[in-house]
């Protein structure tokens, strides 16, 4: 798995940031050593090739997602961070990516 988390909206700055923080925190927490930043959405072809795991803001298009698939990179929505509502299961799953 490559040895980073990305978090993309649309600006990359307040959504994504906020998820962004909140994953570090969790991973901080829990004693996890794994890079999180947050990137714009415009910028995410560029960056999906150096990414082991995509959370997104706003459900990717389907090039973003083949793009994705074929390079391995694991995709989660982002939103559950900030509603709390399924975000402890998606959580989970990430870390069992990165323990």
């Amino acid at each position: 798995m490559k040895n980073r988390l990305i978090v993309a909206c649309g600006s990359g700055v307040a959504t994504s940031q906020t998820i962004a923080s909140k994953i570090a925190g969790m991973f901080e927490d829990d004693g996890i050593d794994f890079p999180v930043e947050a990137v714009d959405y415009k910028s995410i072809q560029n960056e999906l090739p150096s990414t082991g795991i995509y959370v997104y803001v706003a459900q990717p298009d389907d090039e973003v997602l083949e793009k994705a698939e074929e390079l391995n990179v694991k995709v989660f929505p982002g939103i559950p961070f900030l509603t709390g509502m399924g975000a402890d299961q998606i959580y989970d799953d990430i870390k069992a990516l990165v323990d």
